[in-house]
């Protein structure tokens, strides 16, 4: 992938050369070092990093633009191999990394604009959790912990938005084709950030990859009615995390991961009432694979429609901004009893932020809940601007409880800084 990438960008820099056409070259270079402070205490992270955006103007209507990320992480040099969270292969995987999130045509018509290429295709109105936002699928290396813009897949698509100007008001239609199927990619077994591994005889997992059987599609309606701003949402794709079949023969366990396909509807509204911004959105998705207590490739995955909604309000006020978000979930028709799974799942989410020194430093705190396990993600951190092109921030990453996935890495808790220089 990161070969025809280099050829896509090696192609279009000649082409523009040709052309006379303009080239920039934006970026940052980036160190982040993260130290486990609890369970085994050692270094999480030394990455060093390098941030890469080229963008071109190849005429009065095209542009091209790209990102490729890279790093080297000293870290995986730095601590011992052992034989628990450190063996060889989850070594070189964390070690280096180059991806191409990024490279693009955009065509930029009077009345539309349409974008062929990698892309990321960010919907929905919530952070933190995602609901609309599932074009993409996540690099889960660091669970959730990593920025989302970093963290997701870039996919190969076309996209249209078409404006128009209908009775007075302004409206946006969207259309998304992906013939880039391609699912969520987990933390190496047996890492620090990995999910639990079960030993049993596995079959090669089921994934969809390019092909025009797997091609997903979507579309979106945006538009600012009376001061709302509205969406209406549709996607068909691959669920990204895939689902457990299992068939027990005996004493003999097989399993398999297949990620399905399901329809996801939705929509999202924001609207501002003096100091205070409300919005949210909502999510049903159709047909979603659900894991059952089943033990035959019949029963233990079974389709439900899902139930998905978040409500959010923000307060700013002076440099104060406070934000708080509830999330829920709901499986109709679930099967019970199951412990793999349970009908309604229920989190919500804290930010408070401000700022100091004419905006220079910006301490912030970030807390997710999990309202049904009773485990809980702290997030606080601190920014500070040395100049335009220098930023530095601490921070730390606590995670507690005894379930959900927060109380799963509850030894992670990490302590973390980062230098970034941009150009």
């Amino acid at each position: 992938m990161i070969r025809n990438v280099a050829l896509l960008f090696a192609a279009l820099f000649w082409a523009g050369h040709a052309l006379a056409a303009e080239f920039t070259v934006h970026g940052a270079v980036k160190n982040e070092t993260a130290y486990f402070v609890s369970g085994d205490k050692r270094f999480d992270k030394i990455q060093n990093r390098i941030d890469i955006k080229p963008e071109g103007i190849l005429s009065d209507r095209w542009e091209f633009r790209g990102r490729v990320l890279g790093w080297y992480d000293a870290a995986m040099d730095v601590e011992s191999t052992n034989s628990t969270d450190l063996v060889a292969g989850i070594k070189q995987h964390y070690r280096t990394f180059t991806q191409s999130k990024e490279a693009y045509l955009l065509y930029g018509g009077d009345d539309f604009d349409f974008r062929i290429g990698q892309q990321q295709i960010v919907w929905g109105k919530t952070d933190g959790i995602r609901m609309l936002d599932i074009i993409n699928p996540l690099d889960l290396r660091e669970f959730i912990l990593d920025d989302f813009l970093d963290s997701r897949i870039g996919l190969w698509s076309a996209r249209l938005n078409y404006y128009a100007d209908i009775e007075g008001s302004e409206h946006e239609f969207e259309f998304v084709l992906i013939p880039d199927a391609r699912v969520t990619k987990l933390a190496p077994a047996g890492s620090r950030w990995g999910f639990p591994s079960i030993t049993a005889i596995a079959l090669s997992p089921e994934k969809p990859n390019w092909a025009a059987k797997n091609t997903e599609f979507g579309f979106a309606w945006r538009s600012n009615l009376s001061g709302w701003d509205l969406s209406l949402n549709y996607f068909y794709g691959w669920k990204d995390n895939a689902n457990l079949f299992r068939q027990l023969s005996g004493t003999t366990l097989t399993i398999q991961t297949r990620h399905l396909r399901m329809h996801t509807a939705g929509g999202s509204f924001a609207n501002a009432f003096g100091a205070f911004v409300l919005r949210g959105e909502m999510a049903v998705n159709l047909g979603e694979g659900i894991d059952t207590t089943g033990v035959s490739f019949a029963t233990s995955v079974v389709r439900r429609t899902t139930l998905n909604g978040a409500l959010a309000v923000d307060y700013t006020k002076s440099n104060w901004t406070i934000g708080v978000q509830i999330f829920g979930r709901h499986v109709l028709n679930e099967p019970q009893p199951n412990p793999l799974t349970t009908p309604s799942s229920n989190f919500a989410t804290l930010r408070v932020a401000t700022d100091y020194m004419n905006e220079k430093l910006k301490p912030e705190i970030l807390i997710l809940t999990d309202l049904d396990e009773g485990a809980i993600l702290v997030r606080p951190k601190v920014s500070y601007e040395f100049s335009d092109q220098w930023l530095g921030r601490l921070g730390a990453d606590v995670l507690a409880g005894t379930g959900g996935s927060f109380g799963r890495f509850a030894s992670n808790d990490r302590i973390y800084s980062e230098i970034e220089w941009s150009f």
